[in-house]
């Protein structure tokens, strides 16, 4: 691992730009009022009212995050109002107040992923108010100092976003380049012979996942600020955002099709030097596309630093020995198949070559990769907020509706301890043990176990950082700007490494402490009792009626099959012609599929072994997804051409064959079928066959053409191996057992 690198892009990242930008959003106000104007009480609650708003702070269009920071910072208000309220009346009304905050907050993670932010923001202001000791007047006073530092957080946060809208557009998009470089690398795994096939799949799958997020986040952002005309021109720098997201996907798109058989290939080829030849061209794409993400973070023209052309040669050479040595007579599908590869890798050098030129702003008149219209705004997600939706949910069978419960549970055994257990008695600060309940328990149990370990070790690291820091630090500037560090780094950190930026926010936290009670060194043994506390009780509360993610496995497969089958009725089109828009947007589609179901599939290895159903089944669903996507991907630019070419129809009937096999696997965990596996084989068998015989017949003729037999050749073995795989996948899909 080059930790150098790695260094330098996350310096350069949208995390630390993120996380600067909410530490200062925070801790400004604090500086103002609580040092500057002496006006402690104020400052603290204008600090949280501006942490509040901060944790929904994350990149997005700035029309969206105006509403979001706005709606947080007003239902936060209004949580600090309400649970001000609740303490100043009797014990009772504060108990019903906090169980009914509790369930109807932790609901709001129907609204999905930004919703659950707000949803943990209001949790805080809740947990850190419910044991204060004040009266009505003080509590509207509290909510006014809140909603006072959210508003701030809220306009500063938009102002900063407004002005510096490109660097982080740029580094939103350079993210992508990143993790496409780590998916390149993955790919090039599978030319290594020594490298184990099932291990390549699963790396492989991972970075898949991986870049469908990336790509999901960047399309947010750049597909809703579309380049617009100034002066009679196009904006050059949102032509070049556009223009490089449209690189990105299109790379991804022909490295997903360098794909074949690679048993096949490793058996025909691993005596020579061909595999190892793709192997460093595609590792060597992979440092290149990384290159021009770090030049598009850092905001600078990128250049090539590679030359392709020794492996061109090298593989050229290879190829044209294996014609003088009969290798396209002696084994056509294996030649076919590294032609095949060949020429993909190819195109994919000339996508990162086109990256390099539209890196650079002073390339003249900007013109776009693709046209752009109304119908692109197809492309970005739409989050539906009816209230419909959260009654439909108040259900038993539904996975928020028993997290809200959950969380209800967990904060009211937390509360119960906190109030009658004699050690934590003397503590001002026990609300930690909520607050850590309510950062641990999430809706997956898994992900909860993942965060409950986090957060221990994280802790207790940050607290024994500090009491070593404390011993040998007594400057009161040097410790505050290292809090005003661990502050940034925690934020920075918490959406990629979050047992890391436990370690920092707990001694940003534990080191704020240290100003506000110098020379107490109790508060980290609070810190550490108080964590320790809320996560056995979150941990024990993970176990309360659960939604096991096989119990969501069944929606998930089946839209991943039923888009790869929609993915290739989009190649096929009409008249030999292909919808680009629609090809596009079902390749998006299926990829989003895909990556949902490859993130609950991961997320179920991390339950118990008891909850992991149909594991074989499963995995290898994943795998010939992946495989008969990048087949159809592969084909996809002449798929049409071929289809309406071909007058005996056969091409046609084995595309419907295959997408009639994905039709009845989508069907398949709802229905009791029996699979008639000799049957569907035979069938399989017959339509190899015939096509095969169209092979012959177009060889046959009187003065056949060589590119179009070629082509015939590469879409015949690609329509057989996704027949191979069609039927493997209805074979899971029939063999898995699952609630419907």
């Amino acid at each position: 691992m080059d930790y150098q690198t790695d260094i330098k892009k996350f310096l350069y990242s949208h995390y630390l730009f993120s996380g600067t930008r909410q530490a200062v959003g925070v801790i400004l106000p604090a500086l103002v009022l609580y040092w500057g104007l002496d006006m402690h009480l104020l400052g603290i609650e204008v600090a949280s009212g501006a942490l509040c708003a901060s944790v929904i702070d994350i990149n997005g269009p700035l029309r969206h995050k105006h509403t979001e920071l706005l709606s947080c910072t007003l239902l936060g208000a209004a949580t600090v109002l309400i649970t001000g309220v609740a303490t100043a009346a009797a014990p009772w009304q504060l108990w019903i107040t906090t169980l009914a905050l509790s369930f109807l907050l932790s609901m709001l993670v129907v609204y999905g992923y930004r919703a659950s932010l707000v949803s943990f923001a209001c949790l805080m202001m809740m947990v850190l108010n419910v044991e204060a000791d004040v009266t009505r007047h003080q509590a509207v006073l509290d909510a006014g100092a809140v909603l006072a530092g959210g508003l701030w957080y809220t306009y500063f946060s938009l102002a900063i976003c407004r002005l510096w809208w490109f660097r982080i557009e740029q580094q939103t998009l350079a993210e992508c380049f990143f993790v496409t470089a780590q998916y390149l690398e993955a790919k090039a795994a599978f030319y290594d012979v020594e490298a184990d096939l099932d291990e390549c799949y699963r790396r492989l799958i991972a970075a898949q996942v991986t870049v469908v997020e990336k790509q999901q986040a960047a399309r947010e952002i750049i597909l809703r600020n579309l380049p617009r005309l100034r002066s009679g021109t196009l904006d050059p720098r949102r032509v070049m955002l556009f223009n490089l997201f449209i690189n990105i996907v299109d790379l991804h798109e022909v490295v997903v099709a360098v794909h074949t058989d690679y048993p096949m290939l490793r058996r025909e080829f691993a005596s020579g030097d061909v595999l190892i030849f793709f192997r460093d061209m595609i590792r060597k794409i992979g440092r290149e596309v990384d290159a021009i993400g770090y030049a598009i973070a850092v905001n600078e023209p990128s250049k090539p630093r590679r030359s392709w052309r020794a492996e061109f040669r090298a593989i050229e050479y290879e190829i044209e020995l294996m014609r003088k040595q009969q290798v396209p007579q002696r084994s056509p599908e294996a030649y076919q198949a590294l032609a095949a590869t060949f020429r993909r890798v190819w195109s994919a050098t000339r996508v990162v070559e086109k990256m390099h030129r539209n890196t650079r702003l002073d390339a003249g008149t900007p013109a776009t990769e693709m046209r752009m219209d109304q119908a692109l705004g197809r492309f970005v997600s739409r989050q539906s907020f009816s209230p419909k939706l959260f009654s439909k949910n108040l259900t038993f069978s539904s996975p928020s509706f028993r997290h809200a419960l959950r969380v209800t549970i967990a904060i009211t055994l937390g509360l119960l301890i906190c109030q009658n257990w004699p050690l934590l008695e003397s503590q001002a600060h026990s609300y930690w043990v909520l607050l850590t309940i309510i950062v641990i328990l999430k809706p997956g149990f898994s992900l909860t176990k993942q965060k409950n370990f986090q957060r221990l070790t994280g802790t207790l690291v940050g607290c024994i950082g500090v009491l070593a820091l404390l011993a040998f630090v007594h400057k009161a500037w040097v410790l505050l700007a290292l809090m005003f560090f661990c502050m940034i780094m925690g934020n920075s950190l918490s959406l990629f490494n979050y047992g890391l930026s436990v370690v920092f926010m707990s001694s940003y936290v534990l080191l704020l402490f240290h100003f506000l009670l110098p020379g107490s060194l109790a508060v980290i043994g609070e810190r550490a009792i108080d964590t320790a506390i809320g996560s056995g009780v979150a941990l024990v509360c993970s176990y309360l009626f659960p939604y096991w993610e096989y119990r969501l496995m069944g929606p998930l497969i089946r839209d991943a099959v039923q888009s790869t089958r929609t993915y290739l009725e989009s190649c096929v089109g009409r008249n030999g012609r292909r919808d680009d828009l629609a090809y596009r947007l079902a390749r998006k589609d299926m990829h989003i599929a895909f990556g949902n179901f490859g993130a609950a599939f991961k997320r179920m290895m991390l339950e118990p072994k008891s909850k992991q159903v149909s594991v074989p089944e499963l995995n290898d669903l994943l795998v010939q997804n992946h495989v008969l996507a990048s087949h159809i991907t592969g084909i996809s630019e002449i798929l049409a051409r071929q289809v309406d070419a071909d007058k005996t129809g056969e091409l046609g009937h084995v595309v419907g064959a295959i997408s009639d096999l994905l039709s009845q696997a989508a069907a398949a965990p709802a229905a009791s079928v029996q699979t008639d596996s000799q049957s569907v084989a035979e069938t399989m068998r017959d339509y190899t066959r015939r096509l095969d015989a169209l092979v012959v017949a177009k060889e046959q003729l009187a003065d056949p053409a060589p590119e179009a037999v070629q082509e015939l050749k590469l879409i015949v073995h690609q329509l057989k191996q996704m027949l191979r795989s069609g039927e493997l996948i209805l074979r899971d899909m029939r063999g898995i057992r699952l609630p419907a």
